[in-house]
């Protein structure tokens, strides 16, 4: 008989899962807060069963412009993924999350698995100010994310980000919205991300458990 937290572990190992990083590369962040998100973001996945089969991840980045680094079906290894995230190129200049948003329901998950969880996880240090600050077309394009099935999930960095604006992107405004003092602080959410994206709470992770062993 499996432990709850043994349950919990094996739930999430065996997510079938779509995911997108969603990154802010703005002139705020600066190189070394830079290399501290990507190490975040590495042992995010991590804590992952990457392959073609289970969990999948793109990277979108964004500052002035944003651009898909790569999509879903690149890496299909752990090694090979957290390879390619230590490597991901700091931009700086403005914070276009209102693109990145788009680029991540029109193209990222345009090759999503039917069968698969969709999810997103933002991380920013500000507030997008692109075309304009506070755009309205970040809010569109998140509320169509949300239609298409993407679960939005919010991480804010240092006291300038808007919390409230991160509760309006985020699918869930009181579970789907992380905040931290300071890049360094990163690595206390980490294990928190991975049951927000794969489904949720400890009680719903156990009843598809449950199923998973019923059904099989």
């Amino acid at each position: 008989m499996l432990a709850a937290n043994d349950v919990y572990a094996k739930s999430v190992v065996d997510c079938v899962l779509d995911l997108v990083y969603v990154v802010d590369s703005s002139g705020s962040i600066g190189q070394r807060n830079w290399m501290i998100t990507l190490q975040f973001l590495t042992s995010v996945t991590r804590l992952f069963d990457i392959g073609p089969d289970h969990v999948r991840v793109s990277f979108v980045l964004f500052s002035t412009d944003a651009t898909v680094e790569w999509g879903l079906t690149r890496y299909q290894d752990r090694l090979s993924l957290t390879s390619a995230i230590g490597n991901v190129r700091y931009l700086g200049f403005r914070t276009n999350l209102n693109e990145a948003l788009y680029l991540t329901r029109t193209q990222v998950f345009a090759s999503a698995r039917p069968n698969a969880l969709k999810a997103a996880i933002i991380l920013t240090d500000g507030v997008d100010n692109v075309p304009t600050t506070r755009t309205q077309l970040t809010i569109q394009n998140a509320t169509e994310c949300k239609r298409q099935g993407i679960r939005l999930v919010t991480v804010g960095v240092t006291n300038q980000v808007d919390v409230q604006r991160l509760r309006q992107i985020a699918s869930d405004p009181d579970r789907h919205v992380f905040r931290v003092d300071d890049f360094s602080d990163l690595m206390n959410i980490n294990t928190r991300l991975r049951p927000v994206v794969c489904g949720g709470t400890l009680s719903n992770l156990i009843k598809y458990q449950i199923s998973f062993y019923t059904s099989n």
